[in-house]
């Protein structure tokens, strides 16, 4: 396979013509000056190519290809209008083989930039060309969207370990819907794999590489196979720790190269140790105060020891403050409003915080603190288009370190009538066998999450809504998590189903209803990536 050839590229120095209508074609091979195609006991060291005009090499690590792969970097240059391709001196190839060679986007008009889409050159070192095909098409399994920077490659070989091993035996590149095509290969039994090649080494060896997989061995017996889809996922690496910062007194963090998902043992050493601990993404985050010169904080298999120090100039320095989501929004009568602290609060009395309306001071208000003592949670009967108040005095509440805080003011509205609308949801053509996870985002941001087991159709119902996009998820949830799951080559489990229902902007004061048919959205999806596809009518219905 070729890397490392932008070195070896070099172009003409060629000047530009002003004047005329700008050109917007790509460039032409000449058949008859540059080398044949398709040639049958053909062992070339060089190949030429001509065309009808200037023309340079772009990229050419990344967009040529060369199927069987070889095992020495080739030359390509370019110069006027002639494309030379040079095997190295040392190139052994294969006997009766049908090599491939795809240029991809690389050959482009030296003017105007215009590419000469997936060129491709065949030849045979043996009596015949091989015909067969392996066609079809790859897509984002997360977004729905096709994958247009992946390889595609197919190894004859069926070890699992071989995708991180060798460089397959042969190489495509999907074009800008997804599509894929081998063609000219043998009679064979073969590993289906895609890569989004971050290092240019064709292996899966980086946890940060897109991947997707066929899980049956693909067998060609004579005869040429498509509508072969593969559906990318970036796996789930091995939790490792990547960066640590204990240099400021109160707090450890940890950050690591993936979220972590619960199952990271934590512990303090000595446990006596006044902390909290706090998971937020890929952050560990361990609040402590101590005396002590030092202590351990043991995760997983990392042990990290923290040399508290500076505590006197650190608290002279910070302050507990607090913020809230909601602060001068409109919340639905039926949420919670929040305050999040900066720091842990030790000292914490309910009765210090002041709820009032335009009335007055609210009376039989709930109140109640999370785990880590940093939220407030406070919840109330709020009246439709009601403006509201919550007010905390400073320094009427301390932290675990003794700061105490800064006045806090927030101020919001429940929703009304008159300025919100509501959604009906209707999913119907379910596996009554599968379990399903549906997420409401308010634009991005997640808002509602359901889970429908045994049934064939479900309905949900939201009223009150600001008047502003809501995008509804659905994952076909086989680990019953609640969240989607990428696929794992290793243990040959497919990426999740997943499908993604973006809608337009609530209308105000109406019933915005949405049908989505889980049956007719995988047709969708699966059939509809081609550019111009017409033959699918789109599953996801919006009745206003």
């Amino acid at each position: 396979m070729l890397t490392g050839i932008c070195g070896l590229v070099s172009c003409a120095n060629t000047g530009r013509i002003s004047g005329g209508s700008k050109d917007i074609n790509p460039p032409v091979l000449d058949t008859l000056l540059s080398s044949p195609d398709k040639q049958t006991n053909f062992n070339p060291r060089q190949l030429v190519f001509f065309f009808n005009e200037f023309v340079e090499v772009r990229d050419p690590a990344k967009q040529i290809l060369v199927s069987p792969p070889l095992t020495y970097i080739p030359s390509v240059k370019s110069r006027g209008k002639k494309v030379v391709f040079t095997l190295d001196e040392k190139e052994v190839l294969r006997d009766n083989a049908t090599y491939t060679i795809n240029f991809g986007e690389a050959i482009v008009d030296f003017h105007e930039g215009n590419k000469l889409h997936n060129f491709n050159y065949v030849f045979s070192t043996g009596d015949y060309l091989d015909s067969l095909s392996i066609s079809g098409k790859i897509y984002n399994a997360k977004t729905g969207d096709p994958e247009q920077n992946m390889i595609v490659v197919l190894y004859d070989i069926s070890e699992d370990s071989i995708v991180s091993r060798e460089k397959p035996f042969y190489f495509t590149k999907p074009d800008r819907n997804g599509n894929y095509i081998f063609k000219n290969i043998k009679s064979d039994t073969f590993k289906l794999f895609a890569l989004k090649d971050e290092n240019l080494n064709y292996r899966y060896d980086l946890e940060t590489e897109m991947i997707a997989f066929h899980n049956e061995p693909i067998i060609l017996t004579g005869r040429s196979i498509d509508s072969v889809l593969l559906r990318s996922s970036l796996p789930v690496p091995a939790l490792k720790l990547k960066t640590k910062n204990i240099k400021n007194y109160g707090k450890a963090t940890l950050k690591y190269n993936t979220d972590i998902k619960g199952d990271l043992p934590i512990a303090i050493q000595p446990k006596e140790i006044l902390h909290y601990t706090e998971v937020l993404g890929d952050s560990l985050g361990i609040y402590y105060e101590t005396p002590l010169d030092s202590f351990f904080i043991f995760a997983g298999r990392d042990t990290v020891k923290v040399l508290p120090k500076g505590k006197k100039e650190w608290m002279s320095k910070s302050r507990l403050k607090a913020v809230s989501p909601v602060h001068k929004k409109k919340i639905h009568p039926s949420d919670s409003v929040t305050i999040v602290f900066n720091y842990p609060v030790e000292s914490l009395d309910f009765n210090q915080f002041h709820v009032s309306d335009t009335i007055g001071l609210l009376e039989n208000v709930l109140f109640r603190s999370d785990d880590l003592h940093k939220t407030v949670i406070i919840s109330y009967p709020w009246e439709l288009g009601q403006m509201y108040t919550i007010e905390l005095d400073s320094g009427t509440i301390s932290s675990m370190y003794g700061h105490l805080n800064e006045k806090v003011k927030v101020e919001f509205s429940a929703l009304s009538l008159g300025n919100s609308g509501s959604l009906l949801i209707h999913i119907d053509e379910l596996d009554s066998t599968k379990t399903y996870a549906v997420h409401i985002h308010k634009d991005k941001q997640p808002l509602y999450g359901y889970t429908f087991k045994q049934v064939a159709d479900a309905n949900i119902e939201l009223d009150l809504l600001e008047p502003m996009k809501y995008n509804i998820e659905i994952i076909q949830d086989d680990n019953e998590n609640g969240v989607w799951d990428p696929g794992d080559y290793y243990n040959h489990r497919q990426p999740e189903w997943a499908f993604l229902y973006k809608g337009d902007i609530l209308k105000i004061n109406r019933e915005n209803k949405v049908h989505i048919s889980w049956k007719k959205s995988l047709e969708f999806l699966l059939e509809s990536r081609d550019a111009g596809n017409d033959k699918i009518s789109n599953p996801f219905e919006n009745r206003k």
